[in-house]
C-alpha cells in the first residue's frame, strides 16, 4: 500500500502542465498576438493586464524581457533529474512561448510567439 502514494505523485508529475503568466498564452495565435500587441505602443503594464506576470529578465541599461510559456505534458524540472532526464529530455511535449523585449522606458519593443511540438 505504501506504493499507492508514490504512483499517484507519479501520475500527477506526468500529466502535468507548466504555466507562466496568466494561461492566455496557452490557445494564444499569431494574429491574436499581432492585435494584441504593439511594439512602440504597449507597455509593460499593459502586457501584465493582458497576460499576466511573465518571468523577467533584465539587462544592463534597462532593456527587458518578460517571458510566458505553457507547456502541456512533463515539468521541465524533471529534465534536470538524474537518470529520469535521459527519458523525459527526449519525448517532445507541446509547448507556447511568447518573449516580449521591452525598453528601459518599459515600452514594447518587439516579441516572438514560437509554438513547439
Amino acid at each position: 500500500m505504501k506504493a499507492l502514494p508514490a504512483m499517484l505523485l507519479l501520475g500527477a508529475a506526468l500529466s502535468a502542465c507548466t504555466t507562466v503568466g496568466n494561461g492566455r498564452v496557452q490557445t494564444l495565435q499569431a494574429a491574436e498576438a499581432d492585435r494584441l500587441l504593439h511594439p512602440g505602443q504597449t507597455t509593460r503594464a499593459e502586457a501584465e493586464r493582458l497576460l499576466g506576470t511573465g518571468s523577467a529578465l533584465r539587462f544592463d541599461g534597462g532593456w527587458s524581457t518578460s517571458h510566458y510559456v505553457y507547456r502541456n505534458g512533463l515539468p521541465r524540472f524533471l529534465d534536470f533529474v538524474p537518470v529520469v532526464g535521459l527519458v523525459t529530455s527526449a519525448i517532445d511535449t507541446p509547448e507556447t512561448e511568447l518573449v516580449l523585449l521591452f525598453d528601459p522606458d518599459g515600452m514594447l519593443r518587439k516579441f516572438k510567439l514560437r509554438r513547439h511540438g
